[in-house]
């Protein structure tokens, strides 16, 4: 009788185990409506500055770009994120559009830093003197599956179109006036101290398929500047990527030394805007050993309830603002 009751407690308590073990699998892989940012990365803005075609000012310090890690959370993750005091948890709607896939999250960001690299150029080219250097087309991407996409490159300059000479991009749409979606054109570029020259067939535009177009996107630059991000995406980095496209390529070294962190958009007219995982850069960027951190002024709030030694935080609405307490700095 002992021995059946026994093998009876065993029984049960095996069924049991099985179940909270059962339990626990199936909560641990099904994900909650819930996102964890926790400090990402950091990375000197600096050195993803690309240029050719005039001197460069490196900075003796360095001007840190910031990012965060977002995680999709289960249970328990969740619960241990919340007391974590370097972790934030986010609904998944305030991150993600509804059915939104992993892969169409990470190209619409990838999208964001295409926009705000560009942005951040257009930023930095206000503040500096350029005014006495002509400028030049430069190709910044090109359409998938045209022609011109498997021979010419991001960086050409475009000096000619079928004998007309390129020095402004309106020049490329009258070069084609006379053409037609299929006809071949002789497209001669610079591409670094090399010049080349390709017979490229025309592409149609689907709205206007009767509207020629080569198929690829360009800028009028005063020599070839770009923002190399790697894999990073968002448009938090705008700031920071005007600031180091500044630095860069004045005279003088807006740093003065120092090791100075930030974040923020950055619209055409200089505005700085706010961005998410703020508190998040924050430990990541003291972390990484930064003396001062720009922040946007309306995320400066939050900013200040990251845990935080002695590193400042300097709070900005503009590109000025920045600028202004670099000026300061000595």
């Amino acid at each position: 009788m002992n021995d059946q009751s026994g093998h009876g407690r065993v029984l049960t308590a095996a069924a049991a185990l099985f179940f909270v073990v059962g339990v626990v699998v199936f909560a641990w892989n099904i994900p909650l409506p819930l996102i964890a940012y926790s400090p990402g990365p950091v990375s000197d803005a600096a050195e993803a500055v690309v240029v050719d075609g005039t001197e460069l000012f490196l900075p003796e310090g360095e001007l840190m770009m910031l990012t965060i890690a977002g995680q999709d959370l289960n249970i328990f993750e969740a619960l241990v994120a919340a007391m974590d005091p370097t972790v934030d948890v986010l609904a998944r709607q305030a991150v993600r559009r509804p059915d939104e896939s992993d892969e169409a999250y990470r190209r619409r960001n990838l999208q964001l830093m295409d926009d705000s690299t560009a942005t951040a150029i257009t930023v930095a080219l206000s503040h500096l003197d350029v005014s006495n250097i002509d400028p030049s087309v430069f190709i910044t991407g090109y359409a998938a599956d045209t022609p011109a996409g498997s021979v010419l490159e991001i960086g050409d300059q475009i000096v000619e179109l079928d004998g007309v000479e390129i020095t402004a991009t309106e020049d490329l749409a009258e070069a084609m006036e006379d053409n037609a979606p299929g006809d071949t054109v002789a497209v001669e570029v610079e591409r670094g101290s090399e010049s080349m020259s390709f017979d490229i067939e025309l592409a149609a535009f689907d709205e206007e398929p009767e509207r020629p177009f080569i198929g690829i996107f360009v800028r009028s630059l005063p020599y070839w500047i770009d923002v190399d991000p790697g894999i990073v995406g968002g448009p938090s980095a705008g700031l920071m990527y005007s600031l180091a496209i500044i630095e860069v390529l004045a005279e003088g070294d807006l740093t003065s030394g120092h090791v100075i962190a930030g974040t923020g958009t950055v619209d055409t007219e200089g505005n700085v805007g706010a961005i998410g995982g703020v508190r998040q850069k924050v430990v990541a960027a003291e972390a990484a050993g930064a003396e001062y951190m720009l922040v946007p002024s309306s995320n400066y709030e939050a900013a200040l309830t990251a845990p935080r030694g002695s590193m400042e935080l300097v709070p900005v609405a503009t590109v000025e603002d920045a600028l202004a307490f670099f000026e300061g700095l000595g």
